[in-house]
């Protein structure tokens, strides 16, 4: 499995990590959420439902809060509730 950073020519944004990240940090405009509720709303979102079966995965999801983890733009409680770590 390859997972891109960016998108390129032939790797669409939601299947790239920065993409993801993207949809991700969008759904939680809404509010906290467990990683089970990103999942299932990833799944449903419009560019994610384009991209080619089986692309976007549980890993690659967790891959893309991990970044966002990361460079600090997302937070996680201890009860494993992630949330946008502006608001």
């Amino acid at each position: 499995m390859s997972f891109h950073i960016l998108p390129e020519k032939h790797v669409r944004a939601s299947e790239s990590m920065l993409g993801l990240g993207a949809i991700v940090l969008s759904l939680l405009d809404t509010g906290a959420k467990n990683l089970d509720a990103i999942w299932a709303e990833v799944q449903l979102h419009d560019s994610v439902r384009r991209s080619v079966h089986g692309s976007i995965t549980l890993d690659t999801v967790i891959l893309a809060v991990d970044f966002l983890f990361a460079i600090g733009v997302v937070k996680m409680s201890r009860d494993g509730v992630i949330a946008n770590a502006s608001c």
